[in-house]
């Protein structure tokens, strides 16, 4: 199958066994986003994770008076998305597309039930999940270093 061989060398999914790797796809879909579309907004109720197959998306946060500021940029493999799977409902930020993207939208609710029925399933998928957080707090502590070395170097 072209897409399970896709798929399975994507950051999130690397190694992952084969039997976890079709649960994984059982509760997704490919979906294509043209660029500058978005596939999620900030503030907004998802039902969704999104495994980046193809593309580049900007992470964004909204600021009053300000607008829109690009937070990261998710590349090829990562996880977008994953607070409704940890039940926080509610986007902490937007997802914009960068260029076309493919992603495998992944239905929460069937994660959710796989996880439940495999619990080996769940923890793999969990564990990855936190995997992706720590990457994402590792890199939003680089920018915040980098910003506070900018801001003591022009002073």
């Amino acid at each position: 199958m072209v897409l399970l061989d896709k798929v399975e060398n994507l950051t999130f999914c690397k190694d992952l066994p084969k039997g976890f790797l079709s649960l994984l796809l059982s509760a997704g879909e490919i979906k294509t986003y043209p660029s500058d579309s978005y596939l999620f907004r900030e503030g907004l109720h998802s039902d969704h994770v999104y495994l980046l197959a193809d593309g580049e998306v900007s992470l964004e946060i909204s600021l009053p008076d300000i607008g829109a500021i690009e937070i990261q940029t998710v590349a090829l493999g990562e996880l977008l998305g994953w607070s409704p799977l940890l039940g926080l409902g509610w986007m902490t930020a937007s997802a914009r597309a960068v260029s076309p993207c493919r992603v495998l939208e992944l239905d929460v609710a069937k994660l959710r039930a796989l996880a439940n029925n495999d619990p080996h399933f769940g923890m793999e998928l969990m564990r990855r999940v936190a995997v992706t957080l720590a990457r994402r707090l590792n890199a939003t502590r680089l920018q915040l270093l980098e910003a506070r070395c900018t801001d003591q170097a022009v002073s």
